[in-house]
């Protein structure tokens, strides 16, 4: 893992001769906040930088606690800006891209962050009302498709000769396999006893969170693999100790041994300042400047990544209706193998195959 000492002068050396874009999903808590935050003073404001959440209240705290840009900067298009969004619905999701697509003419760097207490929930396990599991609603589903819809933008980016990077903050790293069947864990849900929401760790709670990490190994892998030109990283946030990260809820019955970790868990924690340095650091790296899949710990450091020859690769998922030969091999992408990648080939078709079935379905 990089030293510190190496993370911070290189996020410091980052002054480009161009004014970034960038969103960052989920700023308005935690790593995302941090990010955007470290981003900002990076620039000394100049970065026309917007913070996509819930909370409009607290969106005007952090923005005003930003440095602000010059008049010159202004006239170039400095900017920092508060966009509302309920991500656990994929119809409000669209709907901001959809703007946010209507005024801007790139995007450098697109970061999500986004989780909430029902997407980390080890407890209680249920469905949006547009029929999606909560955890895989806002650790999977939302960040496919922001990185959809604004993927467009990066390259938009890349073209102009500027970086174009995006990043998905939740669980890389681990290798766990993509899932092949019940994809959605409706059948999981259906399985669960409801008398024991809130009381105990349900099963089907922990296979959503697991579920959205390996997931988010596809994402990238399938987006990478599509665009090549443009960086997509999956990255480990680590332990974060933030204003409620140090409480674990494993229900009554298990509050002693919650206790117990949560103890743990604040004796290993950085906080989200210092996360954020790592974090930025691996959003910022030139190793990414050439594009591809980046699959990084939580010290930013990188357990594997491969960058694709624009002119000759081509990816096993230009079309999807052309599932059948794809290579079931775990933790490789067209014959590449990736250390901490959970995907192969064929599974990767497979979820995206259900996504765009789900999507379809919800926003139709």
């Amino acid at each position: 893992m990089p030293p510190l000492a190496v993370v911070e002068s290189t996020n410091t050396a980052y002054h480009p001769n161009y004014l970034p874009v960038a969103i960052v999903v989920g700023a308005t808590s935690g790593v995302g906040q941090a990010m955007a935050e470290a981003l900002a003073r990076q620039t000394n404001g100049r970065a026309h930088i917007i913070i996509i959440g819930r909370s409009a209240s607290t969106a005007a705290k952090i923005l005003a606690g930003f440095p602000k840009p010059t008049d010159k900067d202004v006239e170039e298009g400095a900017k920092h800006e508060f966009v509302a969004c309920d991500a656990m619905s994929l119809r409000d999701v669209r709907a901001v891209c959809r703007g946010l697509k209507a005024r801007l003419n790139r995007v450098n760097y697109l970061v999500m962050t986004a989780g909430g207490p029902e997407a980390n929930s080890m407890t209680e396990a249920s469905e949006t009302e547009e029929g999606i599991n909560k955890h895989l609603a806002m650790r999977y589903f939302m960040r496919y498709l922001f990185t959809k819809e604004l993927v467009p933008l990066l390259v938009s980016a890349k073209e102009m000769g500027q970086h174009a990077h995006a990043m998905t903050v939740l669980g890389a790293g681990m290798g766990v396999h993509l899932r092949t069947t019940d994809l959605g864990l409706h059948d999981a849900l259906r399985g669960s006893y409801s008398f024991l929401q809130g009381r105990t760790p349900l099963i089907v709670a922990l296979k959503g969170m697991i579920a959205g990490a390996a997931y988010s190994d596809g994402l990238v892998a399938y987006f990478a693999a599509n665009y090549p030109t443009v960086a997509f990283t999956h990255i480990h946030p680590g332990q974060v100790l933030t204003a409620n990260g140090s409480h674990i809820d494993m229900g009554w019955m298990w509050a002693p041994l919650a206790w117990v970790l949560g103890y743990v868990k604040r004796a290993v924690s950085l906080s989200q300042d210092e996360r954020a340095k790592y974090m930025l650091y691996a959003l910022l790296d030139q190793a990414t400047d050439s594009g591809g899949i980046f699959i990084r710990g939580d010290h930013g450091d990188i357990v594997s990544s491969h960058s694709f020859d624009a002119a000759t690769f081509e990816s096993p998922w230009e079309t999807l209706d052309a599932a059948n030969g794809l290579s079931e091999k775990w933790g490789v992408l067209s014959g590449i193998p990736l250390k901490g990648y959970g995907g192969s080939d064929a599974a990767v078709a497979n979820l995206v195959r259900y996504t765009e079935q789900e999507l379809a379905r919800i926003l139709a």
